[in-house]
Order: C-alpha cells, then sequence, then structure tokens
C-alpha cells in the first residue's frame, strides 16, 4: 500500500486566503445572515482552530473582504498618466479613463463588490461606519476632479462639486448592479460613452 502523501503546509498568509475565498464563496451563495462559521469552515476543508487562529467571527471575515474591495477601489488608477485640464476636452478625455478603469475594475472583482453593494449596506453601525468612510474617500476623489475642472475652465463656475460627486457615485453604483455584476458580455465602451456623455453635458462651461 502506498504511503500516503503528507498534505502541504500552507503559509500563514496563504492560509488566509484560502478562508478568505471560501467565505466569499458562502457569502455569495446564502448572504450574509444565512451564513455561519461552520458554513465557510466546511467550504475551506479546515479545522475550527484554523479559522479561529485567523479570524474571530464571521463579522471579521466579512470585514476583510469588503476591506479588500475598498483597497482595490480606492487605489486603482488609469495606467496612462493624467493629460493637463486644459479644457472641456482634456476633461473628456480624463472621465473617459477613469470610468474605464472604474468599470473594468468592478467587472473583474465582481464578487467582492456585489458583496459590498448587496450585503454589507445597512448590516450594523460597525459596518456602517466603515462604508461612510470609504464612500467619503471616494467622493473626495471625485468632488477633487471636478473641483480641479471648474478651477481649469473645464467646467462651470457655478458647478456644484458635492452634489455632482454624489451623483456620480449612484451612477456608477446603479450601472454596476444593472449590468457588471450580471452580464459579463456587455460592452465597457457603452457604458463609457454615456456616462462621459451625461457628464460632460451637465458640467461644461
Amino acid at each position: 500500500m502506498p504511503a500516503r502523501r503528507p498534505r502541504k503546509r500552507l503559509t500563514k498568509q496563504a492560509r488566509r486566503e484560502q478562508i478568505l475565498e471560501a467565505a466569499l464563496n458562502v457569502f455569495e451563495r446564502g448572504g450574509y445572515h444565512s451564513t455561519h462559521v461552520d458554513d465557510v469552515i466546511r467550504e475551506a476543508s479546515i479545522a475550527r482552530g484554523t479559522f479561529y487562529l485567523h479570524f474571530r467571527s464571521k463579522h471579521e471575515v466579512f470585514a476583510a473582504l469588503i476591506e479588500r474591495m475598498f483597497s482595490i477601489f480606492l487605489e486603482v488608477r488609469p495606467t496612462s498618466s493624467e493629460p493637463d485640464v486644459t479644457g472641456p476636452r482634456a476633461a473628456e478625455a480624463i472621465l473617459r479613463a477613469s470610468y474605464r478603469t472604474v468599470f473594468e475594475t468592478l467587472r473583474e472583482h465582481r464578487r467582492l463588490a456585489r458583496l459590498l453593494f448587496e450585503e454589507a449596506v445597512g448590516l450594523d453601525k460597525g459596518f456602517s461606519d466603515v462604508l461612510g468612510a470609504h464612500y467619503r474617500a471616494w467622493h473626495g476623489r471625485v468632488r477633487a476632479t471636478l473641483e480641479k475642472f471648474r478651477d481649469h475652465g473645464a467646467a462651470r463656475k457655478d458647478l456644484d462639486v458635492e452634489v455632482t460627486a454624489e451623483m456620480v457615485l449612484g451612477i456608477v453604483e446603479r450601472l454596476a448592479r444593472r449590468f457588471l455584476f450580471t452580464d459579463r458580455g456587455l460592452d465597457i465602451n457603452r457604458l463609457v460613452n454615456a456616462v462621459v456623455a451625461l457628464e460632460m453635458g451637465g458640467i461644461e462651461p
């Protein structure tokens, strides 16, 4: 009888990644409220003690997944350098590159993004505080871009950057829910063209 091959020992980081991937699978299937630690343990094929070496609760592993999505989204940038804001056409080019990057990122990480948009909102005060902080960061980035456009003559002087930034975030979230989470074959060019045309029509001098 051949000797059993010993199980490969994972590094601490690799084991954590294994648990996070298993958690993502079960949260995606059953949602936050219907998922239990035992579900994650079975999905990962690990001992209970192994789970608790890395996470104290279902809440903590879910929070780690949400934090990962926020980190991905906040750190991503267009690969090309941003042109100087010399007028509306330069502003349009900046928006086009930015929206393409955002939509491609949301589509690539659709499972994490869906967890964020469809499960995390309204869970408890802890999650609400985290969500609020990250949404404010997203809002700040959009607002700063609009302010730059306004200051360089690429947007109306009377543009309400606070409210406009909030509307932009709402549009992106709605489009992600409607198209990027359900239809892998959707042409992102179509989304980019529509959003850029709408935004430029509202902000141009």
